[in-house]
């Protein structure tokens, strides 16, 4: 059963595990020409995929309240870690909206656990992540409602479903945060892990990739930047950059 709450409304859908009444709209697309390494990342989100690959129903499961609309603002969670490695550090801020029910200390966890695992985009050096609270970093990663997810994402049109990079900007709409997707059912761990990491991507300026062997069951991990949201293409869970 998911519950879902907005400015002191209830709506209890049983049986709807993935937080979204019906397909999200259209996504737009960002173009496919090559951008200068020093340009801002283009915002980046998944297409809903056609009615025959929409996410299926699944059984109905324990309560979980989702807040479909916080209070707009983004706070920076105070705090900072240590640097992932040797070497010059790519900063990084983790912003969580007010009013969502959700505890900014353990978002703040899962999220530096993610980033600083030896299989992230840390991996053998090739970069060094660390978090901070102050100054201007490199990038921030927000926990956000999904109708703010919809306006800090626009001009993609999220549906309040899918999650997206926009410039600088990590935005994972807390209802896949607390909920997931099909593809990661029964691992909701693996899949924030993945949330985390495929945003991020976007904002070092990683583009969308395919499952190798697509139409095959390839059994492999999924590319970190397969838009694993809407499914596998037959590789098997990937959270990972650098698995």
């Amino acid at each position: 059963m998911l519950v879902l709450r907005s400015a002191g409304a209830l709506l209890v859908l049983a049986g709807v595990a993935t937080g979204c009444a019906g397909p999200p709209p259209d996504a737009a697309r960002p173009p496919d020409a090559a951008r200068p390494p020093d340009a801002a990342p283009p915002p980046h989100a998944a297409p809903p995929p056609p009615a025959s690959q929409q996410p299926p129903s699944r059984a109905p499961s324990p309560a979980v309240e989702v807040v479909t609309r916080g209070n707009g603002r983004l706070t920076v969670v105070p705090g900072t870690s240590a640097p992932s490695g040797r070497g010059m550090a790519t900063t990084y801020v983790v912003e969580v909206e007010g009013a969502l029910g959700i505890d900014p200390v353990e978002f703040v966890a899962a999220v530096e656990q993610s980033l600083a695992d030896p299989r992230s985009w840390g991996a053998g050096g090739r970069r060094v992540l660390q978090r901070v609270d102050t100054g201007t970093p490199d990038l921030r990663v927000a926990l956000v409602s999904p109708a703010t997810t919809d306006r800090l994402c626009a001009p993609l049109r999220t549906g309040g479903y899918y999650s997206c990079a926009n410039g600088d900007r990590a935005v994972l709409n807390a209802a896949r945060w607390l909920t997931g997707a099909p593809s990661y059912a029964g691992h909701l761990d693996d899949y924030r892990a993945y949330l985390v990491n495929h945003e991020v991507g976007h904002t070092l300026g990683f583009r969308h990739t395919t499952c190798p062997g697509t139409g095959t069951r390839t059994g492999q991990p999924a590319p970190v930047m397969l838009q694993q949201t809407m499914g596998l293409g037959g590789c098997a869970r990937g959270p990972w950059p650098y698995p």
